[in-house]
């Protein structure tokens, strides 16, 4: 077994931070044992993802037939450079979630889904959500299964 990528794991507390971190995470799921995968705006909360779509689509399709999914997130924070291409490399840290995708149905957590997407990614103050705003939104919350991460500092 390789050792340089053992001492590259990161503990789940950290894994978390970066999924706190990231504004942009990949949505990953096989339909018909074909992969497929999706950026998406995201945020990390109470120990489960949330995202919001269209009540149609692709991602929405697959995720009725098959609820299965991974979801990822990476940071390049630089460059370790060499004299040959080979000691070249990267310093980045990255979580995977796998999970299971839950339709929230629920009207307190849709509501609290989105107000915390939006506190997330508009950074300035924001109207509450309507309920008009929230018949219209589909929200989807990934239930965590497993999460690891990695980085490599030097």
């Amino acid at each position: 077994m390789d050792m340089r990528r053992l001492d590259r794991a990161v503990d789940r507390e950290e894994a978390q931070s970066y999924l706190r971190e990231a504004t942009v995470g990949y949505l990953a799921l096989a339909e018909n044992n074909i992969p497929y995968a999706i950026p998406l705006h995201f945020v990390w909360h109470e120990q489960s993802i949330y995202f919001h779509c269209a009540p149609e689509g692709r991602k929405i399709t697959i995720l009725r037939q098959n609820p299965q999914c991974t979801f990822a997130v990476s940071f390049l924070d630089g460059i370790k450079s060499g004299g040959s291409a080979c000691e070249y490399g990267t310093y980045y840290r990255s979580a995977i979630v796998e999970g299971v995708a839950r339709f929230v149905s629920d009207a307190e957590e849709k509501l609290m889904a989105l107000t915390a997407l939006t506190e997330k990614h508009a950074q300035v103050p924001f109207s509450p959500v309507t309920a008009a705003g929230m018949a219209k939104t589909t929200v989807i919350a990934i239930d965590i299964v497993n999460i690891s991460g990695k980085a490599r500092r030097s």
